[in-house]
Formats: structure tokens, C-alpha cells, sequence
């Protein structure tokens, strides 16, 4: 997956536009296009108990990111009151992996959403393990 920088995306409006932005800009490998898609005071929760913010949320994504498989999304529900969205999604990677093998990896996501000032909507808590126990 390259790391390309002039991903074009369109910001979301409504908290239903953020999957596909996000797939957008993850399949393309564009970490720039990611991070404008999440709060500056966003949250990244790796495992239950366990999670990134700031600087090292970035640094992980950038070292991880060009190995990722390609992710699909497909949203099951979005709860919004005011300026805050919960959004329930399942997610598939799949594709060959870095050892030539065929891999799919899927689960549940419970994200939280927040719209900024600017009416644009990102991701504040990205809960990729959802309701996953410890």
C-alpha cells in the first residue's frame, strides 16, 4: 500500500459520509487524508484497555499502514444527538498478506463521532475491537 499524499477526499458533512472517506483514504495508503478525517483529541483503541492518542496514535499508524490489506466498511447503525454520532460498523481486510498467503481479518467497530465547528464530522474514539471483551 503506498503512501500517497494527494488523495483527494471529500470531507463528511453528515456522520454517514465518514466510512467511506475512511476507506477511501485508508485503501489509497494516504495517512495525510486519514488524519484529517479524525478530532486532533482523537483516541485510538488498539484492545480493550488499550489505546493511542497524539503523537503516538500517528507514529503507530505510520509504521502499520503499508502493511494493511484493503478494508471495506459497511455502516449497521449511526445514533446522533447534536454534535455527537455513534457509528456501528463492521470492517473486512482482506487480500494477500506480506507472506504471499491469502488473509481476512474482520470485526465490529463502535466509533465515536464529533461534528466540528467547521460542519465537518471526524472520528473522536476509533474502537476498531467494538464490543470485544478483555
Amino acid at each position: 500500500m503506498a503512501n500517497s499524499t494527494d488523495v483527494q477526499i471529500t470531507l463528511p458533512t453528515e456522520p454517514g459520509q465518514l466510512s467511506a472517506a475512511f476507506e477511501q483514504a485508508f485503501n489509497a495508503g494516504s495517512l495525510e487524508a486519514i488524519q484529517r478525517l479524525f478530532d486532533p483529541n482523537a483516541m485510538r483503541v488498539l484492545a480493550p484497555g488499550q489505546y493511542l492518542t497524539g503523537e503516538e496514535m500517528w507514529k503507530s499508524a505510520e509504521q502499520t499502514l503499508p502493511d494493511r490489506l484493503p478494508v471495506k466498511l459497511s455502516v449497521r447503525h449511526i445514533y446522533t444527538v447534536g454534535d455527537t454520532a455513534l457509528m456501528i460498523c463492521d470492517y473486512v481486510h482482506e487480500g494477500t498478506g506480506p507472506d504471499g498467503t491469502h488473509q481476512r481479518v474482520e470485526g465490529t467497530a463502535a466509533d465515536i463521532l464529533r461534528r466540528g465547528a467547521d460542519g465537518v464530522w471526524r472520528c473522536l474514539i476509533s474502537n476498531p475491537p467494538g464490543t470485544t471483551r478483555a
